[in-house]
């Protein structure tokens, strides 16, 4: 169970193999838990790491503002304490905001970019945006279990997903709350253009939060590849990791071409 200090936070993450670097982002109401099935597959030449997010799991810190700008800068004051100069970035829902983020401030240090399931790149719309919703489901264990099995409708009813459930409840209501502030805000719009790596944003044919005409119009914002997993929800790094890995390894390898 590793750990480093990066700035004011004492990161937990976990890692698999060796080679090109690999940071990977949760969502909202996640761990780094969501990317295991990510990280069991990942071809020979790859380094996955994957941190817990401010204010989630077992990393330890205080609050700050959860922007999606000090959430990237989280990011890359943990790549510095690896020691990681460049880095393959992947980002799922909110995480992956943070990684489209993080290209923009600083895309000298990212090798590709894959958003997942990513958010509204002109702002989340109002509806979406309830502090009530977020407290409710930090209050109701069950109604949070219910809310994210019907985001990943297909992932398997086992022990690893009802551990993932009950590590993702544990996250502070402050993270919760931050982070649909700041979606609400983000507006990057056709600025994320200016982002020159390889690009690919990847989305669950039967996403029902991120649909696919969101999903479509980051792709669109980025100039990026845009591909569909046919029958899964918002989380394809869980529901079809073998299909989603390949499409990572394809954009990995792109940019040797």
């Amino acid at each position: 169970m590793p750990f480093v200090m990066a700035g004011d936070l004492n990161v937990h993450y976990i890692e698999r193999g060796a080679g090109e670097p690999v940071i990977l982002l949760h969502g909202n109401w996640a761990t780094c838990g969501w990317w295991e099935p990510t990280l069991n597959l990942l071809p020979e030449g790859y380094r996955g790491i994957a941190p817990d997010m401010r204010g989630r799991g077992k990393t330890e810190g205080p609050d700050h503002d959860y922007s999606l700008a000090a959430l990237a800068q989280d990011t890359l004051t943990f790549a510095d304490a690896l020691g990681l100069e460049r880095f393959h970035l992947v980002g799922h829902s909110l995480g992956a905001g943070v990684a489209m983020q993080l290209a923009l401030d600083h895309g000298d240090r990212v090798l590709s970019l894959a958003a997942v399931a990513p958010p509204w790149v002109d702002g989340m719309p109002a509806e979406a945006n309830s502090p009530e919703r977020q407290q409710m489901l930090k209050t109701n264990f069950d109604l949070f279990a219910m809310a994210l099995k019907a985001l990943a409708p297909t992932a398997p009813d086992d022990a690893f997903w009802h551990r993932l459930v009950a590590e993702g409840h544990e996250q502070r209501i402050e993270a919760a709350l931050g982070a649909i502030n700041t979606l609400a805000q983000w507006a990057p719009g056709d600025a994320l253009r200016a982002i020159t790596c390889p690009k690919l944003v990847i989305a669950g044919e039967n996403d029902i939060l991120v649909t696919q005409p969101v999903a479509s119009r980051a792709a669109e914002a980025l100039g990026a590849q845009f591909m569909v997993i046919p029958g899964v929800g918002h989380s394809p790094n869980i529901e079809a990791p073998a299909v989603f890995v390949e499409l990572l390894t394809d954009l990995w390898r792109s940019g040797r071409r």
